[in-house]
């Protein structure tokens, strides 16, 4: 049995990816910025999982396509994460959920809370937030999600890195 750190997830396409790059951001202490190569919308957070029995939920999925809507501006999810709400993505949180019902490690009930996370905050900017460049920033995209990743998660102490395990299309 292998068992990995892993979740779901919507990736935005290269367009959109450009436009999230464009934002304004600027370098500040205590705000680390996620990196182009981690930018995704997770579906649902598995914590650590057996492999096979998540590639089996996967298989066993079915979900419609779904039209996101990245915007209408940069904010902040509680006091530490600076994001982008994303939306359309409530009936696929609800299908991933009962295709994954016991599998992974057991998580809090939260509601689905869709976003693509920019950069996490500490020290200064968490206490004052306006210091953050990209903050209030608008952006406006819409995208067709026509797949959702099963990712694999590595920590280690210079970096977070997400591998795309398996890859589910949707219903059209």
């Amino acid at each position: 049995m292998t068992t990995e750190r892993m979740f779901l997830a919507v990736a935005p396409p290269a367009d959109v990816i450009q436009m999230i790059a464009d934002l304004p951001t600027k370098a500040l202490r205590g705000v680390r910025y996620t990196k182009r190569s981690q930018w995704h919308i997770t579906i649902k957070f598995l914590g650590k999982t057996d492999t096979s029995a998540a590639l089996m939920a996967l298989s066993h999925l079915e979900a419609s396509a779904a039209n996101v809507t990245l915007g209408p501006a940069v904010s902040l999810l509680g006091k530490r994460v600076v994001m982008l709400p994303a939306s359309g993505l409530d009936g696929l949180a609800l299908a991933a959920a009962s295709a994954f019902a016991g599998v992974g490690e057991p998580q809090p009930d939260r509601q689905f809370n869709g976003h693509l996370t920019l950069a996490r905050l500490k020290g200064a900017p968490l206490r004052d937030p306006s210091l953050v460049s990209v903050l209030g920033a608008p952006i406006s995209a819409t995208f067709r999600a026509t797949s959702l990743v099963l990712v694999k998660t590595e920590l280690s102490q210079e970096a977070v890195t997400y591998t795309a395990v398996a890859e589910r299309p949707l219903a059209i």
